[in-house]
């Protein structure tokens, strides 16, 4: 079935294999044969409204079935206008490339299919799998988001959603952003919403329903060092190895969004923690006013530090929403060595 709409739409791609599912869809590896080269791709299907229990949610709270038709429309409607962001924004080295959509409706009931073909890239935990992170890895990788946030700056884009699994590393050891709303739209098809994760990497003014610029994103990235320099820990939680409860990532949210000064990541020492702690700064003026000035900043301290130095102790978990991974003990390899699994896609921004 799948293939046969692959067929319609894109002649000449075939589907490879399921690479991940999720609460909104599916995601697959693609390729397609040409004059002896091989081209790969991620397609990443999803379906809306999720499941008949959401368009029954949306009946039991007095909407009519056109109305509800209506209501579905609509997010598919503003799902399409992110994909029209997503290609102005295509060719950016540190940005995820989209490359083509196409929305089928269900030829029975209230629904859609999207299809996206996108750039196949590696998940960032997935790639910390088998790869430890040296300091000068995360330096890199906040230069390569700066990259990313100063042309989102450019078209006046506020991401707001940065976190480490909306982030990717392609094959060539670029790191890359993606997710620029697609997530958020579809969590309107959600009965029961839950951003908990998102909590985390959250400016506290967001967080507060306050008036936001771009420094929202400046702060979310500082969380996002934060934590990779901090034994895979975010502000305020138990020093590794302590076990983490969940009364403590909540006690760490109310801390972070209260203003309680934060202490530095245990693995920055120096230049290195005060940027990272400005880049956290809870009043927003006392951050960096752009992605400019933040990058500027970590290119000063980047060949100060060793690249043999790794940051994870020995068995320190990464947790990607319901998936904790252990951190292998091996030596970093170079970050252009591919692995078998190395090309797995982001579940479409994290949204999956």
């Amino acid at each position: 079935m799948l293939q046969q709409e692959l067929d319609k739409l894109w002649g000449g791609w075939k589907v490879d294999k399921l690479l991940g599912e999720g609460s909104f869809g599916k995601v697959y590896r693609i390729e397609r044969e040409e004059f002896g080269h091989l081209y790969e791709a991620a397609l990443k299907v999803i379906t809306i409204p999720q499941n008949q229990s959401e368009v029954k949610s949306i009946l039991n709270d007095g909407m009519d079935e056109k109305s509800v038709t209506m209501y579905f429309k609509s997010i598919v409607e503003d799902i399409v206008e992110e994909f029209v962001l997503m290609s102005k924004l295509k060719g950016n080295t540190n940005i995820v490339s989209y490359e083509d959509h196409a929305v089928i409706p269900h030829e029975k009931g209230i629904g859609w299919n999207i299809y996206i073909r996108m750039e196949l890239l590696t998940p960032l935990f997935d790639y910390i799998k088998n790869h430890q992170l040296s300091i000068r890895d995360v330096i890199c990788l906040g230069i390569d988001m700066c990259n990313a946030l100063e042309i989102c700056q450019r078209y006046n884009i506020i991401h707001r959603d940065i976190k480490p699994e909306n982030i990717f590393i392609s094959n060539l050891g670029k790191y890359k952003l993606g997710d620029f709303g697609i997530a958020r739209q579809l969590e309107k098809t959600s009965s029961v919403l839950s951003k908990k994760g998102t909590y985390t990497y959250m400016a506290p003014e967001v967080y507060k329903g306050e008036k936001y610029n771009s420094t929202v994103d400046i702060y979310s990235l500082g969380i996002v060092l934060y934590r990779f320099l901090n034994n895979n820990r975010t502000p305020f939680l138990p020093a590794y190895p302590m076990p983490i409860r969940y009364s403590d990532k909540e006690k760490a949210n109310v801390m972070r969004m209260s203003g309680t000064e934060m202490p530095k990541p245990c693995n920055a020492e120096g230049r290195l923690a005060e940027i990272v702690l400005k880049a956290c700064a809870y009043n927003p003026k006392e951050r960096y006013e752009s992605a400019v000035e933040l990058k500027k900043a970590l290119q000063s301290v980047m060949y100060e530090e060793k690249e043999i130095e790794l940051i994870y102790p020995e068995g320190d978990k990464l947790e990607n929403e319901n998936v904790e991974y252990e951190i292998s003990s091996r030596g970093r390899n170079n970050q252009k060595e591919e692995t078998e699994d190395t090309f797995l896609l982001f579940l479409l921004f994290s949204a999956i």
